[in-house]
C-alpha cells in the first residue's frame, strides 16, 4: 500500500485485528458512497455468484469458484481487492435489519440520512466529513466482524493467510461432497438395476419370530433390571446402615482411645510416683535414724555426742553445761536402745531429762543419782560424789545391755570391758582422778555406746 497523500487519507489508517500492524483502508470504503450502496456492493458479488454457481444437483459452488478466481487475481497482481470482495456472507435478515435501522425515526446519525435517497447539502457535507467516514467504516467493520468468525479490518498478509485457510476448507468440503455423490450414485444404480434380493414369506415369518423372541428377551431383561434395581436399593440401604454403624463404631473407638490414653497417662504417673517412692524408701532403708539422732564421734582427745564434748583437760577446759548436755544425750540414747530391744534394766530406772538427767535405784537402797555436775566449790566438795555414783550406775546399765547383746549375737563383743567402776581398766569416777584419765574413760564409754547402737540397728 502507498503512503497517504492528504490529511483525510492519514485518518484512514487502522490497526489489523490479528497482527496489530497499521493498515490504510481502501479509498473506495470512504469515497462518500451512501451506507446502503456500500452494503449492496458488499452483498452483490455473493448474489451474482449464487445465481451463476448452481450445479446439477442444486448445490451452490459459487463461493469456491469466487475464492479461486480472487486468489488467482491476487497472486498475478492484476488489481487490489476492495473491501467489498471480502469473504463475508450476509443473510437477507441482516441486510433487512440494516435497511430498517437506516429508516427508523429519531436516528441522528449520518447513515440514516444517506439511505433516504434525497439528502440535502448538509447530509452530503456530513458524509464528506471525516467523522462520518470514520463512523461509516466502524459500522462496516462491526457488521463484517459480527457476520464472520474473524475480526476486521485485516491487513493484506492476514487476508492472504485467511484465504489459504478458506481454500483448504473448500477443498475438504469438495472431497466430502464428491464422496457423498459417489455413494448416492451407487445407491441409485443398485436400486435401478434391481440387485436387492427378494424377501419371501418364510423370511418374513422368521423375522417375525426373531422379533417376538427379541421382545420377550427385552421384557425379561426389563424384569431382571427392575429386580436388580430393587436389590441395588436394598444394598444401598444396607450400605447406609453400615455407614451409620461404622460412624458409631469409630465414635466408640475414639472414646475408647481417649479413655485408654487417660488411663495410660495415669498409669505412667503412678509408675513414676512408685519409682520415686521406691527410691525414697531405699534411701530411707539405708538411713539409720539412731545414727542421725545420736551422732557419736570424737574431737581430739574428747569423745562427742551430737557435738557436745565429754571430759575436760587442764589445757582445754570444758564448761559443765556442755558436759551435762552430753551426759543427758548419752542417757537418752541408752534408754532408747533399751526400748528398741525391749530390755529392762535391773535395779535401775533411767530418767533422761537433758542437762539434768538422773538415774533412779529401784531395788535395795532406793535413791536418785543425778547425772550432772557443777563447777562451784559446793559441787566440787559434795555434788561430784553423787555425780560419780551416777556414772558408776550408768556403767552398770551399759554393762547389762552389752551382756544382753552378747547373748543374742555370739560374735558381738564390747570393745572395752566394764568391771565395776572401770571401763577398759580406766576408772570412770571424777574424784581423786586425773582429768586426762577421766576424759579417756568417758571416750571409752561413748565407743561402747556406739557399738551397742550398731547392734540395735541390725535387729528388727
Amino acid at each position: 500500500m502507498s503512503a497517504p497523500a492528504s490529511a483525510d487519507d492519514t485518518a484512514n489508517f487502522y490497526t489489523c485485528c490479528k497482527c496489530y500492524t497499521p493498515t490504510r483502508l481502501d479509498p473506495s470504503l470512504l469515497d462518500g458512497s451512501p451506507y446502503e450502496e456500500v452494503v449492496g456492493a458488499l452483498t452483490e458479488p455473493i448474489k451474482s455468484a449464487h445465481r451463476s454457481g448452481v450445479d446439477d444437483h442444486g448445490r451452490d459452488a459459487s463461493s469456491a469458484t469466487g475464492l479461486d478466481s480472487r486468489t488467482d487475481r491476487r497472486r498475478h497482481g492484476k488489481s487490489a481487492i476492495p473491501i467489498q470482495d471480502s469473504f463475508v456472507l450476509l443473510s437477507k435478515s441482516q441486510v433487512a435489519s440494516l435497511h430498517l435501522t437506516s429508516v427508523l425515526p429519531g436516528n441522528r446519525g449520518g447513515v440514516a440520512d444517506a439511505g433516504a435517497g434525497g439528502g440535502t447539502d448538509d447530509s452530503a457535507h456530513l458524509r464528506g466529513s471525516l467523522s462520518h467516514k470514520l463512523k461509516t467504516a466502524a459500522k462496516l467493520f462491526d457488521l463484517v466482524s459480527q457476520a464472520t468468525d474473524v475480526d476486521h479490518p485485516l491487513c493484506e498478509d492476514c487476508a492472504d493467510e485467511l484465504m489459504v485457510k478458506l481454500e483448504k476448507r473448500v477443498h475438504e468440503a469438495r472431497k466430502e461432497k464428491d464422496a457423498y455423490e459417489a455413494y448416492f450414485k451407487a445407491l441409485m444404480e443398485e436400486e435401478h438395476n434391481g440387485d436387492q434380493p427378494d424377501v419371501t414369506e418364510e423370511d418374513l415369518t422368521k423375522l417375525r419370530d426373531e422379533e417376538r423372541q427379541a421382545l420377550q428377551t427385552l421384557k425379561n431383561l426389563e424384569s431382571e433390571r427392575e429386580h436388580l434395581n430393587a436389590e441395588l436399593a436394598s444394598v444401598h440401604k444396607e450400605l447406609e446402615d453400615l455407614e451409620v454403624s461404622k460412624s458409631s463404631l469409630w465414635q466408640d473407638v475414639n472414646d475408647f482411645d481417649s479413655k485408654l490414653q487417660t488411663y495410660q497417662n495415669e498409669r505412667q504417673s503412678v509408675q513414676l510416683s512408685h519409682a520415686y517412692v521406691s527410691k525414697q524408701l531405699e534411701s530411707l532403708k539405708k538411713t539409720n535414724v539412731y545414727n542421725d539422732t545420736f551422732q557419736i564421734w570424737h574431737e581430739g582427745p574428747f569423745g562427742t555426742i551430737n557435738g557436745f564434748r565429754m571430759g575436760r583437760l587442764p589445757t582445754q577446759p570444758v564448761d559443765w553445761s556442755e558436759i551435762n548436755a552430753a551426759m543427758g544425750q548419752s542417757l537418752l540414747l541408752l534408754d532408747t536402745m533399751a526400748n528398741k530391744l525391749r530390755f529392762t534394766f535391773k535395779n535401775y530406772k533411767l530418767v533422761p531429762m537433758g542437762s539434768f538427767s538422773r538415774i533412779e535405784k529401784i531395788d535395795g537402797d532406793k535413791g536418785t543419782l543425778e547425772l550432772y555436775g557443777s563447777g562451784d566449790l559446793k559441787g566440787v566438795l559434795f555434788w561430784n560424789r553423787r555425780f560419780d555414783n551416777a556414772l558408776v550406775a550408768f556403767l552398770h546399765c551399759l554393762q547389762q545391755i552389752g551382756d544382753y547383746a552378747e547373748q543374742r549375737d555370739s560374735k558381738f563383743r564390747l570393745p572395752y570391758r566394764i568391771v565395776k567402776d572401770k571401763i577398759g581398766d580406766t576408772p570412770i569416777k571424777l574424784q581423786f582422778n586425773q582429768d586426762e584419765t577421766w576424759t579417756k574413760a568417758l571416750k571409752y564409754m561413748l565407743i561402747d555406746l556406739k557399738w551397742i547402737l550398731a547392734f540395735c540397728c541390725t535387729r528388727n
